[in-house]
């Protein structure tokens, strides 16, 4: 039980970490409850290239426990073997395996879906009326750019946990990150995001359009 609840965890772990930096937003600073970074590791568990490894592992690992119970029976290596030795050196290597599966695979999933809420149709949001453009250090164009933008009603839902919500205001390639704090009521200060400037994001079709 405590295995499966870990590897989700590190799974959900590992795809936050990566969406989230997609928006700049640390891993750090979202104090996700348990059921939401487990609930994540599923879009991870579901992405083909993990099912592919974990069944390349899967049977990568029955060949060799029969491989190692050919050998004990024809006597190739003492037939008193305990099978826990196969386990013991076998498990780290699949272990090591899943770990470098998952993180890959959080990664190219966590950023897909951000490429979709960034230059896709996503869930749409309103911010409450205590948001004032002004309460921000904005420059001239940024003000503007981002009132056109709240005008627009195309604010899209990034994440919520409890304490906080983040939403994000696309116009072209520059993004506002909106930041709700549930106690308070209020807006912190607004982020503004070039995302494309960052060389992992160039390649993409996203970037790569305009070019």
């Amino acid at each position: 039980m405590i295995a499966p609840l870990a590897l989700g965890y590190f799974a959900g772990i590992a795809y936050l970490d990566a969406f989230l930096s997609a928006f700049s937003i640390s891993i750090h600073e979202v104090d996700a409850p348990l059921a939401t970074i487990v609930a994540h590791s599923y879009n991870v568990f579901i992405h083909n290239a993990f099912l592919a490894k974990l069944t390349l592992t899967g049977v990568g690992a029955l060949g060799l426990a029969l491989g190692f119970a050919w050998l004990r029976k024809t006597e190739t290596i003492p037939k008193d073997t305990p099978f826990r030795a196969f386990i013991l050196c076998v498990l780290p290597v699949v272990a090591f395996i899943l770990f470098i599966s998952v993180k890959a695979s959080a990664e190219e999933t966590a950023r897909t879906t951000a490429h979709r809420i960034w230059h896709e149709q996503g869930a749409v949001t309103s911010p409450r009326n205590s948001f004032a453009i002004t309460d921000n250090a904005l420059s001239v164009r940024q003000r503007l750019r981002l009132s056109t933008c709240l005008q627009g009603a195309v604010i899209k839902h990034v994440i919520a946990i409890p304490e906080r919500s983040y939403a994000l205001c696309v116009i072209g390639k520059e993004g506002f990150l909106l930041t709700h704090v549930t106690a308070s009521d209020r807006y912190l200060p607004i982020r503004n995001m070039s995302p494309c400037a960052a060389a992992n994001w160039q390649e993409t079709t996203f970037c790569a359009s305009d070019r």
